[in-house]
């Protein structure tokens, strides 16, 4: 004698319980609108992200060639005696 499986059971459950309920009919073209969506969502973020880094590239040579931390020369010299 076996004991009653509990996968079996809900086979067997699912299979006597009647037809599934009905599918909505615009279903598809929901899940075209939310792919399509989901889709120029993800194709912005990584257009701002590239524009993010192409930011950053160039603030990092623009601050590799200009050096804006180094003192400015002093434009007069100071006097000779005090």
């Amino acid at each position: 004698m076996r004991l009653p499986d509990r996968k079996e059971a809900e086979v067997r459950g699912l299979l006597e319980g009647g037809p599934p309920p009905p599918v909505p009919p615009d279903l598809a073209v929901r899940a075209e609108l939310r792919g399509i969506r989901l889709l120029h969502r993800r194709r912005t973020l990584h257009l701002v992200l590239w524009a993010f880094f192409a930011a950053a590239v160039a603030f990092g040579v623009w601050a590799a060639v200009a050096e804006p931390w180094a003192a400015q020369p002093a434009l007069t010299t100071p006097p000779v005696g005090w």
